[in-house]
């Protein structure tokens, strides 16, 4: 009981501390967060050439959980730059300097064990979530391991739920605004999202042949197919997401219009359509709806990016050519922008390590400088 009213107290005086931290945050501004080091200790990430850009990055309710993949380390950390917590594998090399170094066995007993690092032997992981509670997912050699907040294992996540069988090749790891768990998995034959409650509980699976898209009418009236002409749908991304009270999957599909010879079926020219986003019901596989990405009328939005969907919206970037810069453009679900954000990393040289919207709808950019790694913020400004 003691422990329990400690730590309520320690996230009331976070939560006042991140009201007022990101009350201050001006709209289309950029803010430096906090800088980590070099390193594999507690308070900071081994970015060798080799792992360079294997970072994963997650936050929920001004807290960050980074994995470092190669490191097989995961460190929790407050929005101002303070290491709250730390999973590790101790044979990959890291260790901790600062945090207390505590065994599974020690989650048994009353004392408040504070900000605390653990041993976990993990096998290659690829991805984490985090929910609401703070509870952790990672996707690792095919199963979601979990921990709670105070940095416990559960039982592992399978296909059916806990303790199922191995997934398929997990391609991503997601937990959606209303505390679900999605599980995207690709194979060979075809593409799935696992969803589960925040219990572990196995809701449905949405599974869909990636190469064969839905053509939008538009698009099909405007380019039929025909002896010599027909319409290419290219699948680039997909993200899972709770919208308007519905687990769905949200498509980001690529058209282009090519030309051949009929006799041969040699390719003479592809050309671009646009960027669409298509919103499927995760329960039924129906779609509810499409639009074009346009941010302009010559914009073919086939080089904007889908990053995430919050607050029934949907968030793409696209980026330029030079330097860490590009814009950021929030659609809501009929395809008009109602936020948009011009970025630019101040740093000459910066390089992207990872990048994340988060639950408050902010832009987060954990960016490599010459001497330490940094994590930048921006509010996207809202379009009236």
């Amino acid at each position: 009981m003691k422990r329990f009213v400690s730590i309520l107290c320690l996230l009331v005086v976070v939560a006042d501390f991140l009201i007022s931290c990101h009350s201050s945050v001006e709209e289309g501004k950029i803010q430096a967060l906090f800088d980590l080091g070099y390193g594999r200790s507690d308070s900071s990430i081994d970015i060798s050439i080799q792992n360079k850009n294997s970072v994963d990055i997650c936050l929920r309710k001004g807290i960050f959980h980074l994995l470092s993949r190669g490191e097989a380390k995961i460190l929790r950390i407050s929005s101002y730059g303070q290491t709250l917590a730390m999973w590790y594998d101790p044979k990959k090399g890291s260790a901790p300097l600062v945090l207390k170094d505590v065994q599974m066995s020690d989650f048994s007993s009353e004392e408040d064990l504070g900000r605390f690092a653990i041993q976990v032997s993990f096998n290659d992981p690829g991805y984490i979530a985090t929910d609401s509670r703070q509870m952790l997912y990672v996707a690792d050699a095919q199963v979601v391991r979990r921990f709670d907040s105070d940095g416990r294992e559960l039982p592992f996540l399978g296909q059916e739920g806990i303790g199922g069988i191995r997934f398929p090749v997990i391609t991503a790891l997601d937990v959606l605004s209303n505390d679900d768990i999605a599980v995207s998995c690709a194979s060979e034959s075809e593409k799935a999202v696992y969803f589960y409650d925040r219990n572990g509980t196995f809701l449905q699976v949405l599974k869909w042949d990636g190469q064969h898209m839905p053509v939008p009418v538009s698009v099909a009236e405007n380019h039929p197919n025909a002896s010599g002409s027909r319409i290419i749908a290219s699948l680039e991304s997909f993200l899972p997401c709770f919208l308007n009270g519905k687990r769905v999957v949200i498509l980001k599909i690529n058209y282009y219009s090519e030309k051949y010879d009929p006799s041969s079926g040699v390719t003479i020219s592809i050309e671009p359509i646009g960027g669409w986003i298509m919103v499927t019901d995760a329960s039924s596989g129906a779609f509810l709806n499409s639009f074009p990405l346009q941010s302009s009328l010559e914009d073919l939005g086939i080089d904007q990016q889908m990053i995430a969907a919050q607050s029934n919206d949907i968030f793409c970037i696209r980026w330029r050519d030079v330097g860490l810069a590009g814009e950021v453009f929030r659609f809501n679900q009929q395809g008009r922008i109602n936020g948009k954000l011009d970025f630019q990393v101040p740093d000459d040289g910066a390089s992207l390590i990872a990048m994340i919207i988060g639950d408050d709808g902010n832009l987060y950019m954990l960016t490599q400088l010459s001497s330490k790694l940094r994590m930048y913020t921006w509010k996207i400004l809202t379009l009236r």
